[in-house]
């Protein structure tokens, strides 16, 4: 069953603040968060009142809040960097993602937000969660992007036009071509290595014109020649 409409997952949240599936393992569904924002806190699990997340508005990135406060229900594409939950006493748990859509709407007295991408969602710790493996590499690898975006022409408006898969192309490229020139890397990191080559192989084979697009987009996104790793 889709998850992409705030009906569809509204059971899912039943006893739940939030829901996950970071997508490392190709989901049918692909990545998502599930939000469910109430009125009044359960004090059974991590309650969100807010969610921060990044859209883009004519080219550029700009930072977006949803609360039970917005008018619903909303149906609109998310762009890449994080998403995070945050509850009332100011705890916070992010996630990393390379951007999707967004639909959300009352339902059952609690205003139910959906995120979903066809790329991973990665966790980024937080209050009641840990790390999923390579996000810390790709929160490294935003931060470089960052770094392009002020120094570069052109590279934000490149990034905003790249389809989700397109944009983790890019991550995987970009970090495979870090960990080939480092043999120490590979033995000191074996898993995220082993995720990489498969993260690669899928996308060349189930996306291979996102995966051409995000081999261009991390030359694109280099800073004075040397490669966002």
């Amino acid at each position: 069953m889709s998850l992409a409409s705030p009906s569809t997952a509204a059971p899912r949240l039943a006893r739940l603040g939030f829901l996950v599936e970071p997508n490392l393992g190709h989901h049918v569904d692909g990545g998502y968060v599930l939000v469910a924002l109430r009125g009044e806190p359960s004090l059974h699990h991590f309650d969100p009142e807010r969610v921060e997340y990044w859209q883009t508005v004519e080219g550029r990135g700009e930072l977006a809040r949803l609360t039970r406060d917005n008018a619903v229900p909303i149906d609109r594409e998310f762009s890449w960097g994080t998403i995070s939950l945050i509850d009332r006493l100011g705890e916070a748990n992010d996630y990393l993602t390379f951007g999707g859509h967004l639909a959300a709407d009352l339902v059952g007295g609690a205003l139910v937000a959906v995120f979903t991408s066809r790329a991973p969602i990665l966790k980024g710790g937080g209050h009641s969660q840990e790390w999923d493996l390579a996000g810390a590499s790709v929160g490294a690898f935003f931060g470089r992007l960052l770094l392009a975006v002020d120094i570069r022409p052109g590279v934000e408006e490149a990034l905003a036009s790249a389809t989700p898969l397109a944009r983790y192309g890019a991550f995987v490229a970009s970090e495979r071509i870090h960990y080939l020139s480092s043999p120490g890397l590979r033995d000191a990191q074996p898993a995220l290595w082993t995720m990489l080559e498969r993260e690669d192989r899928w996308l060349r084979l189930t996306a291979p014109t996102d995966s051409v697009a995000g081999d261009r987009l991390w030359r694109d996104c280099s800073v004075d020649g040397i490669p966002a790793t």
